[in-house]
């Protein structure tokens, strides 16, 4: 029996290989290369427990042979074994037609067991017993240090593109798997062939440093091993909506996500091992710094201002980061990058419409007082301090009406405001105090301020209206004194005038006094159009129905005597149509008949009524048609503003304008067309557009 001193590394080697593989086995590894590595420690245990158990049986022992070619097996799939665990670890080869290529010759090797041509028997070797190998030795030397060679050439092509904490790991495999092979081989040709003596304490030596590179790379570096909690974070951190990255020390980029590589416009493969630097504008890297530093030394922070280098430009960010601590030791920092571009431009047209908006709340004209919804003072502008005297020291957090709001308008106030806050608007013309208890005329407008649906405030718009009040007040006094003291008057003089024609006057006096007699008739209708006027900006427009025939009847009626002077002939077909109109709908009717008789020059004037579908509503037509001169095309265009009329006409020239205001405020329109008799032009007809009831 060899001495125990011998066996040490074997019988380590025994223990330590499968302890190994249970642990990695353990870890429920999602990854195959985690199951190779674990097949590669087993077959590497089945070699040096043979090894250990014909050293103790020794040569006689007839199981000796046997246990021996059953080792050999190990010894066989050492190649294999190692070429399929770098191919899943490195994921370089896609295909599965290496499987034949690799396991092929093995398979045949595994074969040869069951005949003396790769292990003949077993022999005492200097201090121990060693299988003495047949000719097929070689050929697996052979076949082996092919698939080492390769199998190293992946591993280093991986170690060269891999960084961080992954190119640590595969420095440990590069490390640990090819090189021990490789120097296992060496050992054997040097003790066993050269030396004549055993190798095996020399092979399982590094069979268990392999063993302890790999624990301590399992230990120190956790990522590599694929456990379902990692690829659970891998999973995780590749779904996430925000960059991930994981940094070491110097703040190099071990890890990062799919949306990091997307927001940077970079390839995975050409972010990983990068400075974390390369990918922040130089005016951040001092504030990148500061960061990486802090981290470092435990402090989580968060809501980092800071901005990336972008595919199309520079992106707004904010960065939160947490150390990284193993084994009590920190050794690295977990960063998250959150993409705010669109949130910033966001606040940044919130600020400057918050900028905008307080420009117009200052500059406005109009005094203007921000309320929350419940009436209480917010903020006054200047307007409003001019207007009222109050500063917002004095009003702010109180209720508005008790300053302002007379006595007299307390209701009044109360009630708009209850609608206001109820989410209506309100407009009106009334009065406010000020500080100094005078009274103001003013124009309110209350209006709700809603946000996302919700009113939150309202706002309070004041418009003096004083100099607007007295220039109203003079122009009625003017307009009192036009239509009462001057129509007054002007009536004197006209019946002076008809009296005097009425006398027997010379045919010079009589001229003398009939042109006298046209210029107050001129200024009395003068005076009735703009009584009629004010009485159109005074109807508040209540439409109600109004039987056409009978406003028709009525205006043929006051114009009749004028028709029979001039020689015109009245026809109207009667409809039966009822229309939506008001109370001055009248002088529509009897405006347009009066203008046909006086300036025409015609001889028949036709009403007649149609009905038309426009807009979707039910109109009536009503045409009002002479066979007069017409009115020339030049004048057709402004024939309905105030002061045009047709040259030489006695008229004020607000005839039309004054119908079509009424028109207009009772929801219709007018049209002008000229009459067509024979092919040519005679006369004009006005088309009236007044809504059906």
């Amino acid at each position: 029996m060899t001495d125990f001193i011998y066996l040490v590394p074997s019988l380590v080697a025994a223990i330590s290989l499968p302890s190994v593989a249970f642990y990695l086995l353990t870890k429920k590894p999602r990854r195959i290369y985690v199951t190779v590595l674990s097949a590669f420690c087993l077959d590497l245990f089945l070699w040096n427990i043979s090894i250990a158990l014909i050293n103790i049986l020794g040569v006689e022992n007839p199981y000796s042979v046997v246990i021996a070619k059953i080792g050999s097996a190990g010894l066989i799939l050492v190649a294999p074994i190692i070429f399929h665990f770098i191919v899943a670890y490195t994921g370089y080869i896609k295909t599965k037609l290496w499987y034949p290529l690799v396991y092929g010759p093995a398979f045949f090797l595994l074969l040869s067991l069951f005949t003396d041509y790769y292990v003949k028997g077993v022999t005492v070797k200097g201090f121990g017993v060693e299988p003495v190998y047949g000719p097929l030795l070689q050929a697996n030397d052979l076949i082996a240090l092919i698939i080492i060679i390769f199998s190293t050439l992946l591993i280093f092509r991986y170690y060269r593109e891999s960084a961080g904490i992954k190119k640590y790991q595969s420095l440990y495999v590069f490390i640990a798997v090819p090189l021990s092979s490789i120097l296992s081989f060496i050992s054997y040709e040097i003790l066993s062939v050269s030396m004549n003596t055993s190798q095996f304490p020399v092979g399982s030596s590094i069979d268990v440093g392999v063993a302890y590179i790999l624990v301590y790379a399992i230990l120190k570096f956790k990522l590599p091993v694929e456990t379902a909690a990692e690829v659970d974070f891998r999973i995780l951190a590749e779904t996430a909506s925000e960059g991930i990255c994981i940094i070491d020390n110097s703040g190099n980029i071990d890890y990062a996500n799919s949306h990091f590589s997307e927001m940077v416009g970079v390839p995975n493969k050409n972010i990983v091992g990068e400075e974390f630097r390369k990918f922040v504008p130089r005016e951040y890297h001092a504030e990148l710094r500061k960061t990486i530093r802090r981290t470092m030394k435990g402090e989580k922070l968060a809501n980092v201002d800071m901005e990336l280098k972008g595919r199309g430009g520079n992106l707004s960010v904010e960065i939160n980061t947490s150390p990284i601590i193993v084994n009590d030791k920190i050794i690295g920092a977990f960063v998250t990058i959150r993409d705010v571009t669109e949130r910033k431009k966001t606040q940044e047209e919130l600020n400057r419409q918050k900028v905008y908006f307080q420009a117009l709340f200052e500059s406005s004209p109009e005094a203007i007082v921000s309320l929350d919804k419940n009436h209480n003072v917010l903020d006054i502008n200047s307007s409003f301090i001019k207007l009222f005297g109050y500063t917002l020291d004095e009003v702010k957090g109180k209720n508005i009406d008790d300053f302002i709001l007379p006595p007299e308008k307390e209701k009044e106030g109360r009630d708009i405001t209850k609608k206001v806050i109820s989410g209506n608007t309100f407009a009106t013309e009334t009065v406010r105090r000020r500080k100094d208890g005078s009274l103001v005329p003013v124009s309110l407008l209350g209006a709700p301020i809603f946000v996302n649906g919700e009113q939150v405030g309202i706002f309070g718009i004041y418009r003096d209206i004083t100099s607007q009040k007295e220039a109203e007040e003079e122009k009625e006094f003017y307009n009192s004194l036009l239509r009462h003291d001057v129509a007054n008057r002007n009536m004197v003089v006209q019946g002076n005038l008809e009296i005097l024609e009425s006398s027997n006057l010379e045919e010079e006096q009589k001229n003398l006094v009939s042109n006298a007699l046209n210029a107050a008739k001129a200024s009395t209708d003068l005076i009735n159009k703009i009584r009629e006027l004010r009485a159109v900006e005074g109807d508040e427009a209540q439409l109600k129905p109004v039987a056409v025939d009978e406003s028709i009847s009525r205006a043929i009626k006051t114009n009749m005597q004028q028709a029979e002077n001039f020689g015109v002939k009245i026809n109207y077909r009667k409809s039966g149509a009822v229309i939506r109109a008001g109370s001055l709908v009248d002088n529509i009717f009897s405006n347009l008949i009066q203008n046909a008789i006086i300036h025409s020059n015609c001889k028949n004037i036709n009403i007649y009524c149609d009905r038309e579908r426009k807009y979707g509503k039910e109109f009536c037509k009503l045409s009002i048609e002479d066979d007069g001169k017409g009115i020339p095309d030049e004048l057709k265009n402004d024939i309905f503003k105030p002061g045009i009329k047709r040259r030489g006409s006695p008229g004020s020239g607000l005839g039309l304008y004054l119908v079509k205001k009424l028109v207009e405020k009772y929801g219709g329109w007018m049209e002008i067309r000229d009459r067509i008799e024979n092919g040519e032009k005679k006369g004009t007809i006005f088309n009236i557009y007044l809504e059906m009831a």
